[in-house]
């Protein structure tokens, strides 16, 4: 069953830095979902440093406004701008993804990674810690590269319960933008894979846990409706490694949540986790349940 995208879809932007990267992720996703854009800056502030409050109003007047000429810049029609006072950024946003009114919240790399990197800074690490809602990553300089639409989707898939959920997301965007969906499997073999099991004339374990994917893949793919086009792919290493190559051929790469963890909240896996570190499309980690 496809998700409905309800919801706003926020950017969190450092009003500091003025990155572009996120506003143009998010604008994209805007254009392929329809949700409303909501911008969120946090600010660091000490109440104590300002006992009548006039610093507050006025760094929070200057965010907003900074916020807005960004938005400008790209031609990114915004619902509200919001500018939150806290010396704790991820907590604050942490405490957007849990509102009702949220349906993704998206973040830009840090500007210490390499250029056409993912490469999450302090707040998005945080993020992908515990956000309950999806997290969009924009790889550093993708502002200048961006792509006008959606041309290609990955989906890492593992036919995981966390892995089926991002095909369902991944084919709702596919449908949505007129993209291609490209399902991606990789089967890393054991240490010991190559023992034979017992009851299987000599077949070993990865042998029957790759045939077993290769099915699970071959199905998934068909069980998608035909409005989408939709390739398969079944491929041998590192899933780290290859589905970061794959993503060079990518405008977006869909993953799942680790397997375990609390319901309702990303929480990154070893492959995911090494993703954010080396892929070279934006990516999206959805919430476990």
């Amino acid at each position: 069953m496809e998700p409905e995208f309800t919801g706003n879809l926020v950017i969190a932007v450092d009003a500091k830095e003025r990155s572009l990267d996120p506003l143009a992720l998010g604008k994209l996703l805007a254009k392929t979902t329809a949700a409303p854009i909501v911008l969120v800056s946090v600010f660091p502030y000490d109440p104590l440093a300002d006992p009548g409050g006039d610093e507050l109003t006025r760094v929070r007047d200057e965010a907003r406004d900074i916020l807005l000429e960004l938005a400008q810049e790209l031609d990114l029609e915004v619902a509200n701008a919001r500018v939150i006072a806290s010396n704790f950024a991820a907590r604050e946003l942490q405490h957007v993804t849990e509102e009702d009114a949220t349906a993704v919240i998206v973040v830009g790399s840090t500007g210490r990674g390499p250029v056409g990197r993912l490469l999450p800074g302090g707040v998005g690490e945080r993020l992908f810690a515990g956000s309950a809602r999806p997290v969009a990553i924009a790889p550093r300089g993708y502002a200048e590269r961006r792509a006008e639409r959606l041309e290609r989707i990955g989906v890492a898939f593992d036919d995981s319960q966390e892995s089926h959920r991002a095909l369902a997301a991944g084919h709702f965007l596919a449908r949505s933008s007129g993209a291609q969906l490209r399902v991606i499997s990789v089967f890393h073999r054991m240490a010991f894979g190559t023992i034979a099991t017992l009851g299987t004339h000599g077949v070993s374990a990865d042998e029957l846990m790759r045939a077993e994917l290769h099915r699970a893949l071959d199905k998934a793919v068909a069980d998608l409706d035909q409005e989408v086009s939709v390739e398969g792919r079944f491929l041998d290493g590192s899933p780290g490694e290859v589905l970061a190559r794959e993503s060079a051929e990518l405008d977006l790469l869909l993953t799942g949540s680790r397997g375990y963890g609390p319901r309702t909240a990303v929480l990154l896996g070893s492959t995911t986790q090494a993703l954010t570190r080396t892929a070279l499309c934006p990516g999206l980690v959805l919430p476990r349940g």
